[in-house]
């Protein structure tokens, strides 16, 4: 029977570690020195410092005092001056006052004014007796002056004859008709002038026509010799535009002879 190993062999064959799993020792010294100043520390902070601790002295003194006076001026200036110079003073009341109603009423009577009754005297009139009667017509004269009958001027009426006119429709004004309107000349009938003519027309740059469509359809009488009278319409020039296209209506009225039609 094998005999009983030691724990020291067992250290001493052990194989040496990376890391020493052992704490080495420590000396006494290291671990009584740090407390040994901490005491002597408290010792002093013992029996050095001295902490004097009073007592708080009260805000104000527990006591009163009570004055009761009469319901008279003398009271009720008393009582004004307490509770103006207490520590709460009380607000000004304006009807607390004892001159409060009659202001109240001075206020509402100014307030309600009304202006006092016109009454208007009378003068009398100053006494100029007239010394001689005034006519105001001798008698047996008219006054007015006779009325002359004249007989009516008969008016010369001159010959009409029924002649077209522009009506603007789009992109134009009646102002954009440069000059006079040419003359007419063809031949006007009750046809052409119950139709509702509409065109549209283009335009250069200086107002002069170079298109004309007619927007009434078909072939009507008096569509040809409408278009050649538009063709001779001149408008006012727009250089800014080398061609527009505008929309115009064609009526016709009736127009003396010897008419000139202006734009």
């Amino acid at each position: 029977m094998a005999g009983r190993v030691s724990i020291k062999h067992k250290r001493r064959e052990a194989p040496e570690w990376v890391f020493p799993w052992k704490q080495p020792g420590r000396p006494m010294a290291s671990k009584w020195i740090p407390f040994l100043l901490v005491t002597l520390v408290f010792i002093y902070i013992l029996t050095s410092v001295r902490i004097h601790v009073t007592p708080p002295k009260p805000w104000s003194a527990l006591n009163a005092s009570l004055i009761q006076v009469l319901d008279n001026e003398q009271g009720m200036a008393l009582t004004l001056r307490a509770r103006e110079g207490g520590p709460f003073p009380s607000r000004f009341e304006p009807r607390d006052w004892a001159a409060a109603p009659r202001l109240e009423q001075a206020l509402a009577d100014a307030g309600h004014w009304s202006p006092r009754p016109y009454s208007p005297t009378l003068r009398d009139l100053p006494h100029s007796p007239m010394s001689t009667a005034v006519r105001l017509a001798e008698e047996g004269k008219p006054v007015l002056p006779k009325r002359v009958d004249q007989p009516p001027a008969n008016p010369v009426s001159a010959p009409l004859k029924p002649g077209p006119v522009l009506r603007p429709l789009s992109r134009i004004s009646a102002a954009e008709v440069a000059g006079a309107l040419p003359a007419f000349d063809a031949a006007v009938d009750a046809a052409m002038i119950a139709e509702d003519w509409r065109f549209l027309i283009q335009l250069d740059a200086t107002g002069n026509v170079s298109e004309c469509i007619s927007l009434a359809g078909g072939d009507e009488a008096g569509q040809t010799s409408l278009i050649d009278w538009l063709r001779r319409v001149t408008f006012k020039p727009d250089l800014g535009k080398a061609s527009r296209w505008i929309a115009l209506g064609v009526e016709f009225t009736n127009q003396s002879a010897d008419e000139s039609i202006h734009r």
